[in-house]
């Protein structure tokens, strides 16, 4: 047994997945953690209003993290893999550079959101939220570039920590002025996120420090190859932002708030499914970079249908148990009062079984550098998805916006998988062996395990 254990340290040691898998799934399990325990206590003591407020704020400041991602992490992380290591300085410079100009841009749309889409929406408490976030934004540039040149080289153990002070922050203030008695104030949540984000950048720095090079100059020559990427994969991270929250959008502006309050609890749950789904997506792109640049595009198919096919067979089981125990999940996870996200959370909870498909194309695309191609599939999705949404919560009220999405996944996963089969003779068959191949290696290990321990 001794010998076993032994064996298997070595080989997450050793194995860029495990190691890095390691990492990147307890940043995620952590913040979905952190997530559903603000969660848990928010929605029982703010009222339906305020709560739906806080819910499309997060959704808004999730939406200008990903601006960051498309113009900074994914070109900065492609062209280091795939670029010499003497232009490492020039590269770095230059991601910096474009990280401050978009830092500063996403500063003034903040402005124009606390002025407009406060009224737009009729909630006026989200003007005092979006002008608190400016600063969060600002601090964000730095601490962006640190945790992207980790990533790009491969460690992530900085950015665990990182992420994890920024959002345990958050989390120990809610829960402290909970248990305290205080009453919770939506300004006051705004403040505490951007101290934990302000310290967290303290951690960044240690871990970001040793892999930072800067040139002298800036080299202009990088900074358009480096905005031309980000360009498309800025418009892919946005449109798809846009399409995953459409549904609370509209459930806002055709119903009320309130409706965001019970739809909600459905999303918090099914996130819970996408964990695998996201752990594996970020630790995917880098290592896809570099074996294409090794291999050629032809990498990207075996990768694709490996990804998925395993994902979807670690999904399946967590998947089938929240269809079935839904009405108990919710009374648990949101109390009385919402009988209606019932059947929408056994309709969200199907969501996971068809993000895989849909996740694993755009990192594949975007390895491959068909970042244009992308972004034009990401728009398509986000049109589809509006539409859809507009049809099904204009019929059936909030339960459609489950419908609607759901619909949007469904007809987005055939045309990819069209693409793909036609591009890089992707099989489904394939995706389902690795699925089936999944299970027999779980089941063998556990024999395995089994045998050695008796």
């Amino acid at each position: 047994m001794q010998k076993f254990i032994s064996s298997a340290l070595k080989k997450i040691n050793g194995s860029y997945w495990l190691r890095s898998g390691s990492f990147t799934f307890m940043n995620k399990v952590f913040i979905t953690l952190f997530g559903f325990v603000n969660f848990y206590i928010l929605i029982r003591v703010l009222s339906k209003e305020d709560f739906g407020a806080w819910v499309l704020f997060i959704s808004i400041a999730s939406l200008m993290e990903l601006i960051k991602h498309g113009f900074v992490r994914n070109p900065l992380i492609r062209f280091l893999a795939m670029s010499p290591g003497n232009e490492s300085s020039s590269i770095q410079t230059a991601s910096l550079v474009l990280n401050i100009i978009v830092g500063i841009l996403e500063v003034i749309v903040l402005f124009l959101c606390a002025i407009y889409l406060s009224d737009f929406w009729d909630l006026p408490q989200l003007r005092t939220l979006f002008m608190i976030y400016m600063i969060s934004t600002a601090l964000f540039v730095p601490i962006n570039h640190f945790d992207v040149i980790q990533q790009a080289r491969m460690q992530f153990k900085g950015t665990f920590i990182s992420n994890f002070i920024r959002h345990s922050g958050l989390f120990l203030f809610v829960t402290t002025v909970f248990f305290l008695g205080f009453r919770i104030r939506l300004e006051h949540l705004a403040y505490a996120q951007m101290t934990a984000i302000f310290l967290s950048g303290f951690a960044s720095f240690r871990f970001g420090k040793p892999f930072l090079e800067f040139s002298g100059k800036v080299d202009w020559k990088w900074l358009r190859e480096l905005r031309s990427y980000g360009f498309f994969t800025f418009g892919t991270n946005v449109s798809s932002m846009i399409s995953k929250n459409i549904d609370s959008w509209m459930l806002v502006k055709l119903i009320s708030p309130a409706a965001v309050t019970i739809f909600n609890p459905a999303l918090r749950i099914a996130n819970l499914v996408e964990v695998p789904t996201e752990t594996l997506t970020s630790i995917l792109f880098p290592k896809l970079s570099q074996r294409i640049a090794n291999e050629g595009p032809q990498a990207a198919r075996y990768l694709y249908e490996k990804a998925v096919g395993t994902i979807t067979a670690f999904m399946l089981p967590m998947v089938l148990f929240f269809i079935v125990f839904a009405e108990p999940v919710v009374r648990f996870v949101a109390g009385p009062g919402f009988e209606q996200t019932v059947p929408i959370l056994q309709i969200t909870m199907l969501y996971g079984l068809i993000i895989p498909f849909n996740r694993f194309l755009g990192i594949t695309l975007d390895a491959i550098g068909k970042a244009k191609t992308n972004f034009l599939f990401v728009v398509r999705n986000a049109v589809i998805n509006i539409v859809s949404n507009y049809f099904y919560i204009s019929y059936f009220g909030i339960m459609g916006a489950a419908y609607g999405t759901l619909t949007t996944y469904v007809i987005v996963m055939i045309l990819n998988q069209v693409y793909l089969h036609r591009y890089l003779d992707v099989r489904l068959r394939n995706v389902f062996r690795h699925l089936v191949e999944s299970y027999v290696k779980v089941f063998c290990t556990g024999v395995k395990i089994l045998r050695q321990a008796f």
